[in-house]
């Protein structure tokens, strides 16, 4: 039976050709990643994490994001004071394990959605690529959409329609341009049949289904910046639980190339990835 699939995208992380040395601290990978639901089942996920916002006294704050949690939580910790036009301001009061137990509580309402897969893309930024960031926003784009595309080719009539996260006007307009050029031709998919023609942006704090995505990219790039010294147990632990049951699979069970692709395609950072993921897996036996 034919349906109507909602594939919720976010992304984590920066990407600029030959970064410094300080740029890589910061911004070590650039991830996406796509939650992919059954478009029926919206109005449940949607009508679940509103009483979540609510059960959490977070009603009158628009939108907590991942990157958020942590920075108040080093604040919280080094018991630092917030200043007073800092986007951390409304959080002050909430206790940064109240905001930690909401995000894993937001992941587990995937728990309760019968269709639904991730696609998750990233760039491990030490490698210096020398690839303009068009180019590499496009690899992006470009592996996410051939991805769903495959996921939804199961019945002729699917339809999937993606939903991304506005960066700023010029990097929206990019992304809709790249897009569209993809979906006219530019890609060894001679024709998109399964995804719609056009890419929408909304903005995060409206949206649900983006707010998981941008969960969804946090706990990954946990597992890998997990070997840096800095403890990213947490992240971990609701990667898989989470996250990892949900990726995309060959028929066979294999999760990399399928439901976790790098960019671009490399074999030995594929193989470091792989190892990330297992040393990250291996480290919740100590947590």
């Amino acid at each position: 039976m034919a349906d109507i699939y909602f594939c919720f995208s976010d992304e984590c992380g920066d990407y600029k050709p030959k970064m410094t040395s300080k740029q890589l601290i910061n911004h070590p990978f650039y991830i996406r990643t796509t939650l992919v639901i059954n478009a029926g089942q919206w109005k449940e996920l949607n009508r679940e994490f509103k009483k979540l916002k609510t059960k959490y006294g977070l009603g009158s704050i628009k939108e907590v994001k991942w990157a958020q949690i942590w920075s108040l939580r080093s604040y919280q910790k080094t018991k630092k004071t917030i200043p007073d036009k800092h986007p951390l301001k409304p959080f002050e009061k909430i206790d940064y394990h109240t905001l930690i137990k909401f995000a894993e509580d937001t992941l587990r309402l995937l728990d309760n959605i019968e269709e639904k897969k991730i696609i998750a893309t990233y760039t491990r930024n030490e490698n210096n690529y020398n690839i303009n960031e068009k180019s590499m926003l496009a690899f992006h784009l470009q592996e996410q959409m051939q991805r769903i595309e495959m996921l939804l080719q199961n019945d002729p009539d699917n339809l999937g329609v993606l939903f991304f996260d506005p960066v700023s006007p010029e990097k929206n307009e990019m992304f809709r341009q790249i897009y569209n050029a993809l979906f006219q031709g530019g890609d060894f998919i001679p024709e998109y049949k399964f995804i719609k023609d056009s890419l929408n942006i909304e903005n995060s704090h409206h949206s649900v289904g983006i707010q998981i995505a941008d969960y969804i990219s946090g706990a990954f790039s946990s597992v890998l910046k997990h070997c840096d010294n800095k403890d990213y147990s947490l992240g971990i632990k609701m990667f898989f639980d989470f996250v990892y049951p949900n990726l995309r699979q060959s028929p066979s069970g294999k999760i990399m190339g399928w439901g976790i692709r790098e960019v671009p395609s490399s074999n030995p950072t594929r193989k470091w990835a792989l190892k990330q993921i297992e040393d990250a897996n291996e480290s919740l036996t100590t947590f």
